[in-house]
């Protein structure tokens, strides 16, 4: 039986030998090497370092997620579009209500009167008690469009401007016997042909003008129907207020007014910016209107959390900032979605502005740095890449 297997077992290997291809050596020492997974192998890899390289895969895989649209959306922690929030040294615990920038650098405004003033060396105290040496608090502050003149107004009719060229404060307080909180201001045109809109607590709207170097007031008009006026902006064909009762409202170049919305406002407002073709309301609930003045159109937006206390547009760069109490800074990403940024601070934080561009208002030219302000003297500032301000 034995032999009967052997015979067979012979005939087998003698007929695969007749049929089968001549076999490369080289060919078994690769195929070997395939199978050779252990840890002797001369191949320098091992199950770890395996596993490491594919989850490195799986990372560098996450870090671009498909969007809805079609889009792929980058990791905000890789993006390079915006620069992060550095808190910069403030010479006050006061709160700061209003910053903007200047024809020399930016300034900032708040409790007991306080003027701020940015220089190449860092933040300093300009002014100390308000343009009427009485420790009233400024809440809003505005320039000129060429910097060269800033006004600012608050607490107990304190109005007055400060002249950048030559250092010279002028104090305006209570025009016309008015002692009522000033709550928002806007200046258009340049030096010595200004036009001011103040507005107060009352709901009423003061107007002024520069003529041979001296203000002359106008009449006080309530645009609405007496409610609060916080925010005021200067557009490129006339003045828009909103009030704390929803109420949006525009003045042409005769300085009529004329409410233009906001139908079925949700929350309270608190700032207002507009541009060339749209007008930004920043509100309570982190939610912001978006204006078209062509077609007379509201659009409601969730920008995020927390009261929305400034909101503003650099329309060279398209760049869109909101900030809000808790220290909150959002972000523009796409036309419609906002994105939180990161701060170094919880203050709430009162007012913004961003690097103005050198094509902006008479060529006027300030550092590429966009500031936030806030309470408990807070200070923000993001340093933009100056190809982001310049034409």
């Amino acid at each position: 039986m034995i032999d009967r297997l052997d015979d067979s077992l012979g005939d087998a290997i003698e007929w695969l030998t007749e049929i089968s291809p001549e076999i490369d050596p080289s060919a078994d020492s690769e195929s070997d090497s395939d199978f050779d997974s252990g840890p002797d192998s001369d191949s320098g890899s091992d199950p770890e370092s395996e596993a490491a390289d594919s989850a490195s895969s799986f990372e560098s895989q996450d870090e671009a997620v498909p969007r809805s649209d079609g889009g792929r959306e980058t990791d905000p922690s890789n993006a390079e579009a915006a620069a992060d929030w550095e808190e910069a040294d403030s010479p006050t615990s006061r709160t700061l209500h209003g910053v903007v920038h200047g024809a020399d650098g930016a300034y900032a405004c708040g409790e007991g009167g306080i003027l701020l003033h940015r220089r190449d060396d860092g933040w300093q105290t300009l002014i100390e008690r308000g343009p009427g040496v009485a420790d009233n608090t400024l809440r809003t502050i505005d320039a000129t469009a060429d910097g060269c003149r800033l006004w600012f107004a608050g607490d107990s009719g304190a109005l007055g401007y400060y002249d950048v060229a030559d250092g010279y404060l002028s104090d305006y307080s209570a025009p016309g016997e008015k002692t009522s909180t000033w709550e928002g201001i806007a200046v258009s045109e340049p030096t010595g042909e200004e036009r001011i809109r103040i507005a107060n607590g009352s709901g009423e709207v003061l107007d002024c003008t520069v003529e041979d170097g001296c203000p002359v007031w106008g009449d006080v008009v309530e645009p609405g129907g007496g409610s609060t006026i916080p925010g005021l902006t200067a557009g490129p064909d006339g003045f828009y207020a909103i009030d704390t009762s929803g109420g949006a409202y525009y003045a042409d170049a005769n300085g009529e007014w004329e409410r233009i919305g906001v139908r079925n406002a949700e929350v309270d407002f608190y700032d207002i910016w507009a541009g060339d073709e749209t007008v930004f309301v920043a509100g309570a609930d982190g939610i912001a209107y978006r204006y078209d003045p062509h077609c007379e159109n509201w659009t409601p937006i969730n920008v995020g959390q927390g009261a929305l206390q400034s909101i503003q547009v650099d329309e060279g760069s398209n760049t869109a900032v909101a900030v809000a109490t808790g220290g909150r800074v959002y972000e523009r990403i796409e036309s419609i979605r906002w994105e939180e940024r990161d701060t170094p601070t919880e203050q709430s934080l009162l007012d913004l502005s961003l690097a103005r561009q050198r094509s902006d208002d008479e060529g006027l030219a300030t550092v590429p740095v966009d500031i936030a302000v806030g309470a408990g003297g807070t200070v923000l500032e993001r340093h933009r890449d100056r190809s982001d301000t310049t034409d």
